[in-house]
């Protein structure tokens, strides 16, 4: 039973594999189930015993990513001493994942669908894992005096939104190639963010 089990997860890991480099390669769209099948080497009745369609599939692919962000971010986090220093790492980490290709797959995946209420759920809960990421270190700053005392709901909402909105540089000709101007710009946008939010000295 343990080796069914055992062969059953690593199956299903070799789909989400495969599967997760077909889509960076052609977005969601262009994917179908019979190339999944085909680059994972596996039947279809095999393929749908582990996801019932191809939705399942990508969003199981996304949120892998995402908790692989979220575990990263964590190791980051924990080498960082102040809220000023994990404040500029988290922008790093934003940087680093700037052109995540799953980012411009998912960004058609939620354009192009009609999205049911289970699924827009767990679009929010991924959405919430950068979100946490902002919260637990701005938290931090204010317990411990380093920002100043303030509405953190908003404050949170604020510092998530400029740092996924530098996602815009992207698009851009210039900056958007070359990731050492992507990360000073990270870099200057938190620095602008500790110019308003740091605890002034009495």
């Amino acid at each position: 039973m343990v080796k069914g089990r055992s062969d059953g997860e690593e199956t299903k890991k070799r789909i989400i594999d495969k599967a997760k480099h077909l889509f960076i390669r052609k977005g969601y769209g262009a994917v179908s189930m019979n190339e999944v099948c085909e680059a994972a080497e596996v039947s279809k009745g095999s393929l749908y015993h582990h996801f019932m369609s191809k939705d399942e599939l990508f969003l199981q692919v996304i949120e892998e990513d995402s908790e692989r962000w979220s575990l990263e971010w964590e190791r980051i986090r924990a080498g960082a001493s102040t809220v000023e220093e994990q404040l500029y790492a988290l922008a790093e980490h934003y940087a680093n994942d700037f052109q995540n290709p799953l980012l411009a797959a998912q960004e058609e995946y939620s354009r192009s669908r009609l999205i049911t209420d289970d699924v827009l759920d767990r679009l929010l809960r991924l959405a919430e894992t950068n979100s946490q990421a902002c919260r637990s270190v701005l938290s931090e700053g204010m317990e411990k005096g380093e920002l100043a005392q303030g509405d953190l709901d908003r404050l949170v909402v604020l510092v998530s939104s400029m740092l996924e909105g530098l996602g815009k540089l992207y698009y851009m000709p210039d900056p958007g190639k070359d990731h050492d101007k992507i990360r000073q710009y990270y870099r200057d946008a938190v620095a602008l963010l500790l110019e308003g939010i740091r605890a002034k000295q009495a």
